[in-house]
């Protein structure tokens, strides 16, 4: 009796763990996958980044578009602040200081954000009169170490160098004779340099400037549109 009993126990105890051991095996085979993560994009720039000229900042923005093109896998912010340049004591066209890209406060938010991609383009504001005459070296010198910082992030992030828009109109000082004859062709030859990707925005709106621009300067929302596509080209091409 006593033997049928102890071994009724074990018999029991052997089928509440093997249930329990089917029970967890189960449930962590019907667990859900983690949600994977997404490849953060943070768009560093001026007003062209900011989107000025752009009808709604929410839809049709270079980086809103960006967003929309490649979907929900990605995530894309915007760090553009107008008049900013990559000189770190560079100048509105009035003389009001500042406005270098470092002092920003979306400086420390793009870094904030750790970064899988960082789009960089400034030099626009830099081709004023103010920030260009007898600053030339101290830009490139100034533009170099803001990437050179986004590279040293914890983050590793891809800095894709945008050379700056073409200047269908010279206004508030930005001139196409120094962005196109002068800062977009060193912008190519500093990619090529530092072996980083490239997208030649000034050739692309130059190619397509008919009805592209809304002041000249700032593209309007076909012209956002064809950058948000060429910028989302590149990121696809890199994230294979």
């Amino acid at each position: 009796m006593k033997k049928t009993l102890l071994a009724s126990l074990i018999a029991l105890l052997l089928c509440q763990f093997s249930m329990a051991e089917t029970f967890l095996i189960g449930e962590e085979w019907t667990a859900e996958p983690a949600a994977p993560q997404k490849l953060v994009v943070a768009c560093v720039g001026d007003s062209i980044t900011y989107s000025h000229g752009a009808s709604k900042r929410d839809a049709t923005t270079y980086p809103a578009v960006l967003q929309k093109l490649l979907g929900d896998e990605w995530e894309v912010h915007n760090f553009g602040h107008n008049a900013r340049t990559a000189l770190d004591e560079g100048k509105e066209w009035n003389g009001q200081g500042g406005m270098g890209y470092r002092k920003s406060p979306n400086f420390a938010k793009s870094k904030e954000c750790k970064p899988n991609y960082v789009i960089f383009m400034l030099g626009s504001n830099d081709s004023k009169k103010v920030n260009w005459e007898g600053n030339e070296e101290t830009f490139k010198k100034n533009y170099a170490a803001l990437v050179d910082e986004y590279l040293a992030l914890d983050s590793k992030p891809v800095v894709v160098i945008g050379v700056s828009p073409y200047v269908q109109k010279d206004r508030w000082q930005i001139t196409e004779a120094v962005v196109g004859g002068q800062i977009a062709p060193w912008q190519r030859e500093f990619a090529k340099e530092r072996g980083l990707p490239i997208v030649d925005i000034y050739e692309l709106t130059k190619a397509n400037e008919a009805g592209s621009y809304c002041d000249g300067i700032h593209p309007n929302d076909k012209g956002y549109a064809l950058i948000a596509e060429a910028f989302a080209a590149k990121l696809r091409e890199l994230a294979k």
